[in-house]
């Protein structure tokens, strides 16, 4: 929404295909002829002068290498290293495939050009000729590598043994790297996390100013409070800002007086907890920033240096490419949580389409990023900001596109797609996008299968669904509650998501068809957001009570901060309908969910003093069944008990073990994990009183 009111301030003409004609005319003639559609574009084995190239990885210094995961050796695919460097990044913001990227012309030289850093890791087989060729980037959340925990349970650091976790990806060849892009993550901590250092805009080589609103839920009971800012304050005067607070999204906000907050210096403020506010208390700091960078680059970053390591050619100081003797074949982007909805927008805003031609990715896979985009692209962005029902409510970056079909928006009244841009231009990636139960309450992820107005979308053919039914964001290694009402939700997640990144590189690289779609769609699993109507157990007899909120969505003003919501023009969000024990019907249910101990599900409430009965964060729950029928009578608890449920151990684990072996016919689990659910059934300490 930012982006668009940015570039259309000032917007060059374009003809009817969106082509800016005026920048074009002047670029040499093969670029003319590329983007016009009139001959083909270069190619990374023959590309055009670096002089007239959209970016050129400069240098690419690779300042370690060491043995990965304390040396250990991974069947076939033998040991790994990991090589961490700093990228330095020539961009020319005059070139037509950078003229999405906001406020890049005002980071420019005399030459309109701009140079940036960021972050590289690697970690790759130390012997390339037991490699697979695939080469698997993942794009940082916050900084943090969460690729090995989501591909085989490791950690996020790749030092000790214990970090490879399970080694499926290492054991598969598979090359992973991890390429900084978020402007607000510092450079050159690639042992802890993956940063970026990008360029500030100026007006004319002045400081550049705007408002700006940093949202505060500190969720604890102190009486004070330190608020971080994203960009530095142009001012300390308390009259230059204002802090409000409201109790709820929608509640009227009361404006705090100064007395109620200082500055602590220009990146931080000191908040005072407002008098009669619980710690949920949403608190509103609106002010004066300066120094926007320009944080559109990180998509540049991401396609230039992947395209870089691809090509497996020297950078532009001569030095050796890290992966010149591994040469990928196949290259799958992913992205989880916050990197899956910036992989949305790098897709949305045409970044997979190489400036030499072609695709810079084959494949992606957004994971638990509901039908958000990012709030990346605008002057003075918040790339870690993303709504929830509670928190965050009002930012952009969740605007329509929703699907990736193109179609005409019924509430909007827009035209647009996630893959609007690069089905144009051929350069779509295979994708998987897979969502946990918890997107459909707090990121509308009815709204990547269905329109506005609540009708069926079909998906594009290089796209499949998945929803990992009835789990919470990221699985909890052990319920607790916090500031929730309930325990949270430990279903697993990771046999699916491995089994369906071996099914992706299988589809992008041996052109194998994967497993259909199985997420829910209005009409088909889709139901409006009522208790009944979704079919969820009444259990407010065991004190569990059923939401009567959810994350809403309308249409939203284009001018702020702050943001406003049109209520007029509201989406028709949809919830998926579930079983008698409140599990999601459509998706792919593993063993937890469909030989279940408990019930679980993708939402909860805050408790008292906490913003009591809005949505918790990105918690869900989990409800235990009680042990047999005279503990349920007790509870008065509708579900079937586990004695009456499955009689012996011996029946549960045959139960586990047939829905695994159902799951990995199906494509949706890997022999390894059948195996894993199996030997977790027999040792099941919930089930240990039922009879052998």
């Amino acid at each position: 929404m930012l982006r668009r009111r940015r570039l259309l301030s000032d917007a060059p003409k374009k003809n009817f295909a969106g082509i800016d004609m005026k920048t074009t005319l002047k670029r040499p003639l093969w670029i003319v002829a590329c983007v016009l559609g009139l001959t083909a574009c270069a190619t990374p084995n023959h590309p055009p002068p670096v002089s007239e190239r959209a970016a050129v990885v400069e240098r690419l210094d690779v300042g370690t290498r060491t043995p990965a995961f304390g040396g250990q050796r991974f069947g076939e695919a033998g040991s790994y290293e990991v090589l961490a460097g700093v990228a330095t990044v020539r961009v020319d913001a005059r070139h037509p495939a950078n003229q999405a990227i906001v406020d890049l012309a005002d980071a420019a030289d005399a030459n309109g050009i701009v140079r940036f850093r960021t972050d590289v890791v690697i970690l790759r087989p130390t012997e390339p000729a037991r490699a697979s060729r695939v080469l698997v980037v993942e794009i940082p959340n916050r900084g943090n590598k969460l690729a090995v925990g989501r591909l085989a349970d490791g950690g996020n650091q790749l030092d000790s043994p214990a970090d490879a976790g399970t080694g499926w990806a290492m054991r598969q060849g598979h090359t992973l790297a991890w390429i900084g892009w978020q402007g607000d993550v510092p450079l050159g901590k690639a042992g802890q996390t993956v940063g970026t250092e990008l360029p500030v805009a100026t007006a004319r080589g002045q400081v550049l100013t705007g408002r700006s609103l940093e949202e505060f839920v500190f969720d604890n009971e102190a009486s004070k409070n330190i608020g971080a800012l994203t960009y530095a304050a142009h001012s300390l005067n308390p009259d230059d800002a204002r802090l409000s607070v409201r109790a709820r999204p929608g509640a009227p906000a009361t404006t705090l007086p100064s007395t109620a907050w200082r500055f602590l210096d220009t990146q931080r403020v000191e908040i005072a907890r407002a008098p009669g506010s619980d710690a949920g208390a949403i608190y509103e700091f609106e002010y004066t920033a300066r120094d926007p960078k320009v944080m559109g680059l990180g998509f540049a970053a991401m396609r230039d240096v992947a395209a870089f390591l691809k090509s497996g050619r020297p950078d532009a100081a001569g030095q050796a490419n890290p992966m010149a003797d591994l040469r990928p074949s196949v290259s799958v982007l992913m992205g989880i949580s916050q990197s899956g909805r910036f992989l949305r927008d790098f897709v949305w805003l045409g970044f997979n389409a190489a400036p030499e031609g072609g695709r810079v990715f084959d494949a992606a896979m957004p994971l638990i990023a509901g039908s958000r985009k990012s709030f990346v692209n605008a002057r003075f962005a918040q790339p870690g900001r993303y709504s929830r029902q509670h928190e965050d409510h009002l930012y952009p970056g969740d605007q329509f596109p929703f699907s990736y079909a193109t179609r005409t928006d019924p509430v909007s009244g827009a035209t647009d797609g996630i893959f609007a841009h690069c089905e144009r231009s051929d350069t779509c990636p295979r994708l998987m996008h897979l969502d946990s139960n918890l997107e459909f309450w707090q990121a509308r992820a009815s709204l990547v299968t269905t329109d506005g107005a609540g009708r069926a979308l079909a998906l594009p053919g290089g796209v499949r669904a998945y929803l990992m039914a009835s789990t919470q964001h990221g699985p909890a290694g052990q319920p607790t509650a916090g500031i929730c009402q309930h325990p949270n939700n430990p279903a697993v997640q990771a046999p699916l998501v491995r089994a369906a990144m071996a099914r992706l590189v299988e589809w992008a690289r041996d052109g194998k068809a994967p497993p259909p779609s199985r997420y829910p769609a209005a009409g088909r699993g889709l139901v409006p957001f009522d208790r009944a109507a979704m079919g969820f157990p009444d259990l407010s007899a065991l004190g569990v009570r059923f939401p009567g909120v959810l994350n809403e969505l309308s249409v939203a003003e284009a001018s702020g901060p702050p943001w406003r919501a049109d209520p007029a023009r509201r989406y028709q969000v949809l919830l998926p309908r579930t079983d008698a024990d409140g599990h999601d019907v459509d998706g792919v249910r593993l063993p937890d969910v469909e030989v279940p101990l408990a019930t679980y599900s993708g939402w909860n409430l805050r408790k008292a003093g906490f913003a009591e009965n809005d949505l918790c964060g990105l918690n869900g729950i989990s409800i235990p069944f009680a042990k047999d029928a005279a503990e349920r009578t007790v509870r008065r608890d509708p579900r079937p008990s586990i004695a009456e449920r499955y009689r012996t151990r011996t029946a549960y684990v045959q139960r586990v073990n047939a829905a695994a072996e159902n799951l990995r016919e199906a494509g949706f689990m890997l022999d390894e994990d059948v195996q894993r659910a199996v030997e977790r059934a027999r040792v099941e300490p919930r089930v240990g009183f039922l009879p052998e």
